[in-house]
């Protein structure tokens, strides 16, 4: 019996080593602008360029949090200022393939809880509490704890 638990592992482990049956080599599975999907890359239109949205986004995280299973973070990727202004957005949230852009909210000087930023058609919004941002998403909310220096402050 041992002889026969002792081969069955040897031939395991021989299979597991086995060269791939896959034509594609690893990180050939571009995009139609070139983003490799498998390395995490996707194309952000904002930008014009592949990214990583988890390195290149603000997260905003669940409110409240979950309380079992892990925390799906959406990241919101600015556009490079115009001067020092930014002038356009998209987010990426949990559950959805591409990213949704966002446009420029003008709110009235001296709202308590101005729009910065909103996708109407998507029911989307980003909007400020103080020192906190947050994103709606269809009735589902995220929150972000934002610094002085957050790029967040720059959109008006």
């Amino acid at each position: 019996m041992k002889k026969l638990t002792a081969v069955g592992l040897m031939l395991g482990t021989l299979a597991a080593c086995a060269p791939s049956t896959d034509p594609r080599p690893v990180g050939a599975d571009r995009d139609a602008h070139g983003c490799i999907g498998s390395a995490g890359y996707t194309w952000s239109a904002v930008r014009g360029e592949c990214l990583r949205a988890f390195e290149a986004g603000l997260a905003f995280v669940p409110d409240p949090a979950p309380t079992q299973g892990p925390a799906l973070v959406a990241y919101l990727v600015l556009a490079p200022a115009q001067g020092d202004m930014v002038t356009a957005a998209e987010v990426f949230v949990p559950g959805r393939a591409a990213p949704v852009a966002l446009a420029l909210a003008h709110t009235p000087e001296g709202d308590v809880y101005p729009t910065l930023l909103v996708n109407r058609a998507e029911g989307i919004a980003v909007f400020r509490h103080k020192d906190e941002h947050f994103l709606d998403v269809q009735g589902q909310r995220f929150r972000r704890e934002s610094s002085a220096s957050d790029r967040l402050f720059q959109l008006r």
